[in-house]
């Protein structure tokens, strides 16, 4: 279609699917001197938008391999409704797969009348972490006011063991080859710091059991749309199946409680958190939100970071991860003595700007001897005063020898 996106009809029996051809085809692939890797990403994007039953795919893939839509041939075109002709349809499904409304892939739709929904599906145990997902799609964007989105998960009986991901609905899933900065061996341990980075979820639930249950539960301030990522645990025996049945409500947010928020969250009303960090307890963790202070000007949730136990300096690290909200993040590391700006263009000792909606980045400072410091967080200067969004912080300090 264009150079971000794929538009492809896929005989699906010639990657395996249908077991009575796989040998004929094979052989037939063998006399014409060529062959499909399947293990390839766009074949594993085919395979995993594959419609029960269906002779022939219709998908749209982007060029992260992520599948934006998929119809079944044999319901083509009476599964996008009523259209005049064929082309109609084929072009409509077309504009709704780039637009993200993801067409055929039965997004699940919770809104004020409808609250809530249930889905029964599959996970299987992955060859590799990040190999597999069953993935279900939530669009909760009815709820201009946000809300609270409950999962409440059952496991079937079978071997394996389910886990479970929230993604906000912009955020990629992570492809089978971990990024450059993560070592492979860690990127594949689902226990791993590098595997939950990659992943990036706004919340998990790990480890539901054959026959047991578990529950997601995620506050969100303005409506927006997620994915329930489903994995089996890797200790299981790899393709193992179980079946889960996710229950999913929103409990609206309640207008004078957003009313009450609002003004506690005045110009003078920055939040401040207190973090000691010791040699024997070198890492911490922040979650809290940050506002969009409009054009030209600061409005800072301050943390104090005290680092006076690494009497030697040390190196301060700051993991940073913003929420799924319209607003991107703005980080400023400052000294103790220093008076944090309202205007203007900060002069921090290290900065991390411009943090992107379901983006991570990082600060590092080497220090020559422990004292305390303010981590300012603010709003970017191009979003809406007043936007509210959600930061996760991991604070560390490696100290000198």
């Amino acid at each position: 279609m264009n150079e971000n996106f794929i538009n492809t009809w896929v005989t699906n029996a010639e990657l395996g699917r249908t077991q009575s051809l796989r040998e004929p085809i094979a052989k037939r692939f063998e006399r014409e001197g060529r062959k499909i890797n399947t293990s390839h990403a766009l074949a594993q994007a085919i395979r995993q938008g594959w419609k029960k039953g269906s002779p022939v795919d219709c998908m749209v893939i982007s060029h992260e391999f992520e599948v934006l839509g998929g119809i079944d041939y044999n319901y083509f075109p009476e599964c996008l409704g009523e259209f005049e002709d064929e082309i109609d349809a084929y072009i409509y499904f077309l504009k709704e797969a780039l637009d993200g409304k993801r067409p055929g892939l039965g997004n699940v739709i919770l809104t004020p009348e409808q609250p809530s929904q249930h889905v029964l599906d599959t996970f299987k145990v992955p060859i590799k972490a990040h190999n597999d997902y069953t993935v279900v799609y939530m669009d909760a964007t009815a709820y201009k006011n946000g809300g609270t989105l409950n999962i409440e998960i059952e496991v079937g009986r079978d071997k394996a063991i389910g886990i479970f991901h929230l993604l906000h609905g912009n955020k990629k899933l992570p492809s089978v080859e971990p990024p450059d900065d993560i070592v492979p061996d860690e990127g594949y341990n689902q226990e791993s710091d590098a595997y939950k980075k990659a992943v990036g979820a706004l919340t998990q639930c790990w480890g539901v059991f054959p026959g047991e249950s578990g529950k997601i539960t995620y506050d969100f301030h303005k409506g927006q749309r997620f994915k329930l990522c489903a994995t089996g645990d890797q200790w299981g025996d790899i393709g193992e199946i179980n079946a889960f049945i996710a229950t999913i409500n929103v409990e609206e947010r309640q207008m004078d409680s957003i009313e009450m928020e609002n003004t506690e969250i005045s110009d003078n009303s920055a939040s401040e958190h207190n973090i000691v960090l010791t040699k024997e307890q070198t890492t911490q963790q922040v979650l809290d939100i940050f506002r969009s202070p409009g054009s030209g000007y600061q409005d800072y949730n301050v943390i104090n970071i005290d680092t006076t136990a690494f009497e030697d300096g040390g190196m301060l690290t700051i993991d940073i991860e913003v929420g799924g909200a319209e607003p991107a993040g703005s980080f400023d590391l400052y000294d103790e003595d220093v008076k944090l700006p309202t205007h203007g263009v900060p002069e921090a000792l290290e900065s991390a700007w411009g943090v992107l909606p379901c983006e991570t980045d990082k600060i590092l400072y080497a220090f020559d001897t422990g004292k305390v410091f303010k981590l300012g967080a603010t709003g970017d200067w191009f979003s809406e005063k007043g936007n509210i969004n959600a930061f996760q912080l991991k604070i560390s300090v490696e100290g000198n020898k």
